[in-house]
């Protein structure tokens, strides 16, 4: 298998590398709060290039965790389930998703809440401590291999501050690893402005070093994904001439758009001229599934939680598109066909007719009355009888498209910022609708919101926050029968568990909460 070969050296090092991180900074169940066992340092813990690498591979792991501290953290509860979006399936069939289906059960105690908020910190905390161990190694053989270290170790902080700072508002920023008992355990939180201002200089950093795409792993950060993300946290500052700059210095990299955009989720396609920067997904490294009691995780259980539950696929279910999300595409529209598996489908599955399925249910029986199914995490039953491991499945998901580098410098470009976003803008319509479609929305920042919304859909990473930087939070969520109280709803509320461990007073709770 060859993401097999890519990883097998690695993997096996990162039960290491989780120990020595849980020593060294947070664990599991009390991030930022764990007294260290003893001192850790580059001196007495790693001694080649490759040891250094490991920790490195260790800091992108918490990219794969789903299921954290007994909960899950799928992106899609966040930013989809919690928007207009998707919904889950019933409250009786998994509860704690369905806490994001309306506000007012999205409260402090929440344990997915209190998992994101660990996911990302252990992400922080492996970063800091890489960093260090680089700076600190000594015994470096490799010309450039420390630069392209602390610059992949920042990305990744720089990327996990952002989701941090997007879902919880300004938080503790920590930027050095917890090594000994003399180190500053717990923080204030910091205002918001101060946490993108760290973003930006890793980010930054990182891209000034980092290879371009095809000059280093398929899976590891380049410049571009640095470039990409740093442009998305400008957008949501409103710094729309940065983002100009960020996307147009992007287009220089030589990405593009795959000519079918369902190409974009296929297996035979990863890694793929579109994509800046995805979560690598390994089947069956790791025995059992997903949802295993430590955050050890290679392959993705995303699969198991969109899919209905028929013959030997047995899926949840449970993250659904609403209807108003697929009537939301003309049928002329070649992402709704790669976006949905629809009622009645011929097209998502050749083992369709072994098992009865030829074509799929005229309807589905969710418990919502839902009538399509997400199908860019899905996998053919000839995909699925092939794993080794039922739970993981090896899809990779995307975290960064060429497409969304496009939409933002359309967007940037349309809001001031300089540069001539209408040919960007083009592109994805031309690829969606084909040229001279009556369909295609105009390019204005309607047309720019439509579209960024159908582009990116289901994906997991930017609806909801899409809606609260634009002001349109409260329309669109109210409009599916939630309601979004203004004030509140915009941030999830700082877990009560990390309030707990924290001295009083110290780490304030968001407001509404």
């Amino acid at each position: 298998m060859k993401k097999f070969n890519q990883l097998k050296w690695i993997k096996s090092s990162i039960a290491l590398i989780a120990v020595l991180i849980a020593a060294a900074s947070c664990n599991t169940d009390d991030v930022l709060d764990k007294l260290p066992v003893t001192e850790i340092t580059a001196d007495n813990a790693f001694n080649t290039e490759k040891d250094v690498l490991g920790s490195l591979t260790s800091v992108y792991d918490p990219l794969q965790w789903q299921f954290v501290n007994g909960a899950h953290t799928f992106p899609q509860m966040f930013q989809s389930i919690r928007s207009d979006d998707e919904h889950s399936q019933q409250a009786a069939f998994w509860a704690i998703g369905a806490n994001f289906d309306q506000f007012n059960t999205i409260l402090p105690t929440n344990a997915s809440v209190a998992g994101v908020w660990s996911k990302w910190y252990q992400g922080v905390a492996r970063a800091n401590f890489t960093i260090k161990l680089a700076n600190e190694f000594p015994n470096f053989e490799t010309d450039g291999l420390r630069d392209k270290i602390i610059g992949e170790a920042k990305f990744l902080r720089g990327l996990y501050y952002f989701e941090l700072v997007r879902l919880f508002g300004g938080v503790p920023l920590f930027t050095e690893p917890i090594t000994s008992t003399e180190d500053e355990l717990f923080k204030p939180r910091s205002k918001t402005a101060e946490v993108y201002t760290q973003i930006e200089n890793d980010l930054r950093d990182a891209a000034d070093v980092l290879p371009m795409k095809g000059e280093t792993d398929q899976w590891r950060a380049t410049s571009g994904a640095a470039l990409g993300i740093l442009a998305k946290v400008h957008l949501y500052q409103g710094e729309y001439s940065d983002v100009v700059r960020l996307t147009e210095e992007v287009m220089t990299h030589g990405y593009s758009l795959e000519e079918n955009f369902g190409d974009n989720f296929k297996l035979n396609n990863e890694f793929g001229k579109e994509s800046l920067f995805e979560i690598n997904y390994v089947d069956g490294l790791v025995g059992g599934g997903f949802e295993t009691p430590t955050p050890i995780q290679e392959g993705s259980g995303s699969w198991k939680f969109m899919f209905m539950f028929i013959d030997s696929y047995e899926s949840f279910g449970n993250m659904l598109p609403r209807r108003t999300l697929v009537e939301f595409f003309d049928d002329s529209d070649s992402r709704k066909e790669a976006t949905f598996i629809l009622p009645g489908s011929r097209t998502f599955s050749p083992g369709l007719e072994a098992r009865g399925w030829d074509p799929a249910p005229a309807s589905f029986p969710f418990a919502i009355g839902n009538d399509a199914m997400s199908r860019k995490f899905f996998l053919t039953f000839e995909e699925v009888d092939g794993l080794l491991s039922p739970f993981q499945s090896p899809l990779n998901e995307k975290v960064l498209r060429y497409a969304d580098i496009l939409l933002m410098h359309a967007e940037a470009s349309l809001m001031g910022g300089g540069g001539d976003g209408s040919s960007s803008f083009q592109q994805v319509i031309d690829r969606a609708y084909g040229p001279g479609n009556s369909a295609a929305p105009a390019y204005d920042l309607q047309g720019i919101k439509d579209e960024r919304r159908r582009e990116l859909a289901t994906e997991g990473w930017n609806r909801f926050s899409d809606l609260v930087r634009w002001g349109d939070a409260k329309q669109a969520i109210d409009a599916v029968g939630k309601t979004f109280t203004i004030g509140r709803d915009e941030l999830l509320p700082i877990p009560q568990v990390e309030i707990d461990v924290y001295p009083p007073g110290m780490l304030e709770q968001n407001p509404g909460y």
